[in-house]
């Protein structure tokens, strides 16, 4: 359900992809707020009693696009949560499904490449501080540093304010509060970022 929801989600956002992408200025930079849905889980291993699952979260934020011709640098700070959701056996046989609320302001750094107008490979890495670190259903630690690969997509016509977002983000560290085992972030992220780009001149206007 949840992997079906992000499918829906995806393919509304991009029905414009058919159109050509807008160019933008070869070099030059600019702010954009982005907000959208992430498939969240937790990759495990060690002695633990939870089976993880996959939870569609949130995340809001605000990025800096610099682009030099060909080559993009992006810095973002996103308010997000990650962690998915464990299924517990209980003693009667019943499953019991609990969702963690791993909430982190993420602060990833990418460097892109142009292969085509409107279309950006981007990868980097990206630091993470958990903001409910010991709490219940939080993470047992305050940082993670995971590494992203992803793509940016410009818009044409009407929507030549608007981008999409889709990237992969690894997790390395063990965020585990629990003794003996290891949990690792797995995030698979669709976003639309609403551009602001600086206004044009007039002609004459310097």
């Amino acid at each position: 359900m949840q992997i079906s929801r992000l499918v829906l989600f995806s393919f509304l956002v991009s029905a414009p992809l058919f159109l050509q992408a807008q160019s933008n200025k070869p070099v030059g930079g600019h702010f954009g707020i982005k907000v959208g849905g992430s498939l969240t889980k937790l990759s495990l291993s060690g002695t633990s009693v939870n089976i993880p699952k996959q939870n569609l979260d949130p995340h809001i934020g605000v990025m800096y696009r610099y682009r030099y011709h060909r080559l993009v640098l992006q810095p973002e700070m996103i308010l997000n949560v990650k962690g998915g959701s464990f299924q517990v056996e209980q003693t009667s046989g019943v499953r019991q499904t609990i969702n963690n609320t791993y909430t982190y302001l993420s602060a990833p750094i990418l460097l892109g490449y142009i292969p085509t107008e409107g279309l950006t490979i981007q990868a980097g890495p990206e630091f993470s501080y958990a903001l409910n670190q010991g709490s219940s259903n939080g993470p047992g630690s305050k940082s993670d540093l995971g590494a992203v690969l992803g793509v940016h997509y410009d818009f044409l016509d009407m929507l030549d304010k608007f981008s999409l977002h889709l990237r992969y983000i690894y997790g390395f560290m063990n965020v585990s509060p629990e003794a003996g085992a290891t949990y690792q972030n797995r995030v698979f992220q669709a976003s639309i970022v609403y551009n602001l780009y600086p206004k044009k001149k007039k002609p004459g206007q310097k």
